[in-house]
């Protein structure tokens, strides 16, 4: 069940940096979100990470991971900012990796956080208008890559905003 209240936070983050299409200027986004965004290559299985330390943000990115990835971890480690704030730890330090058990779906933080991305990334008004009204086979390879290059995020990530949002349909 998605959650209206992340897609008005998306939305907030979108209007703050006043992107009105596709594909999302994540990094304009951070910024006007008071994020800073490092790259830089880190182990594999870690696409990046959220830290907040002394009044600031730093979003690390790993520089080693495919663009379209690394455009989908800003966007949700942004989800962690917007959704998750947390100022009241002992030491200060706040620590959410984008890892393999990200995207498995469970962990409700880093589903709201997947979820903030889509949202960010691939707003329902930006697929309703690259669409004109339509719905994608998934079949259609060459369509799907097609859209996911418009928007700057994977054919994965695609797929799975499609389905979620009721878009797709087979053959």
């Amino acid at each position: 069940m998605r959650d209206p209240k992340i897609a008005k936070r998306a939305d907030e983050y979108l209007a703050l940096a006043n992107v009105t299409k596709a594909p999302v200027p994540v990094l304009d986004v951070a910024k006007k979100a008071g994020v800073t965004v490092k790259f830089g290559p880190l182990p594999d299985e870690l696409s990046g990470f959220l830290l907040h330390e002394a009044g600031q943000v730093f979003l690390g990115v790993n520089s080693l991971h495919p663009l379209r990835r690394q455009t989908f971890t800003i966007a949700h480690e942004l989800g962690h900012h917007a959704l998750h704030p947390r100022t009241n730890f002992v030491d200060h330090k706040i620590l959410f990796f984008r890892d393999s058990r990200s995207s498995q779906a469970v962990d409700a933080q880093e589903m709201q956080a997947n979820e903030f991305a889509a949202d960010l990334l691939m707003p329902r008004r930006f697929l309703a208008k690259l669409l004109k009204g339509e719905t994608v086979d998934l079949e259609d390879d060459e369509k799907i890559e097609s859209l996911a290059k418009s928007l700057g995020v994977s054919t994965q990530a695609l797929t799975f905003r499609l389905i979620n949002l009721n878009l797709a349909r087979r053959g």
